[in-house]
């Protein structure tokens, strides 16, 4: 059952200008505005988000660029939320949950964390719904740090497997992609890891030259899912890695070693 309500919104900082009706249901909190009333003196950037979850739950996420706010917790632009979901997605600030926020500036240094928690096992998509005054050439991506993956939200929804749990560290929307992505991370030796796929023996190989201390091993599928995980520690010189269990297709390898995190896509055929 939805509830209706118009209302006219009283703090023009948050939200965009007009007469808006709040649509309440047992799927989603979200704001339309009937009239497509629009100010054109109003130039701040403003950018919506939306989850369609595994479960098929919805939510919409808010943020405004205004220099009034600041990148921590303002009373007069951030709500928190407040009828959680099942399966939910929300802006971390502090140690809050909000769905929407105000910040002070967007630029290639901004990053947005976000929250999000789901009870089944699946695929969740993040898309973006509207976007205000966000320059053509502006870019903006979702920052995957479990798979170290950018993935441009502008040019297509992101979509990833996620087991059911609750994910407060992985993911945050950036605007910049480093020029580094697809490279070792490992700075202080060259050449440490030859991360590879071996077609004469079916299986991924990651030969340690420097025999580096390596603490964890892990195999994701592009869409988040997976499929292999080791956290035994060593320092072998070769490691392998089946793949019988694998269909044929692009996946990312990430190897944490006692230097840090070296990741690299690999075809296995």
């Amino acid at each position: 059952m939805k509830i209706m309500a118009t209302i006219l919104l009283k703090n023009l900082k948050k939200s965009f200008v007009g007469t808006f009706i709040l649509i309440l249901s047992a799927t989603s909190l979200f704001a339309t505005n009937p009239s497509n009333v629009s100010d054109d003196s109003d130039q701040r950037m403003k950018i919506s988000l939306m989850l369609n979850s595994a479960g098929t739950y919805e939510r919409e996420l808010f943020v405004m660029a205004d220099e009034s706010a600041t990148s921590g917790y303002d009373s007069g632009f951030d709500s928190a939320i407040d009828a959680m979901q099942d399966e939910d997605m929300y802006w971390l600030i502090n140690s809050g949950k909000f769905i929407e926020q105000g910040i002070n500036e967007i630029n290639e240094e901004t990053i947005i964390k976000i929250g999000m928690h789901t009870y089944v096992n699946g695929f969740n998509t993040i898309s973006i719904h509207k976007l205000e005054n966000i320059p053509s050439t502006m870019k903006i991506f979702m920052h995957d740090k479990t798979l170290d993956e950018y993935h441009s939200i502008k040019d297509g929804a992101y979509e990833v497997y996620l087991d059911a749990g609750v994910y407060l560290n992985r993911f945050e929307i950036v605007f910049a992609q480093p020029e580094t992505l697809g490279v070792s991370q490992i700075q202080t030796r060259e050449n440490q890891l030859d991360i590879r796929f071996d077609y004469a023996t079916n299986e991924i190989e990651i030969v340690n030259n420097a025999n580096i201390n390596i603490e964890s091993v892990n195999v994701y599928s592009l869409l988040g899912q997976s499929v292999y995980t080791s956290n035994v520690s060593n320092s072998n010189n070769k490691i392998n890695i089946n793949t019988n269990a694998m269909s044929t297709g692009t996946y990312i390898v990430i190897v944490s070693t006692e230097y840090g995190i070296n990741s690299k896509k690999v075809l296995v055929n």
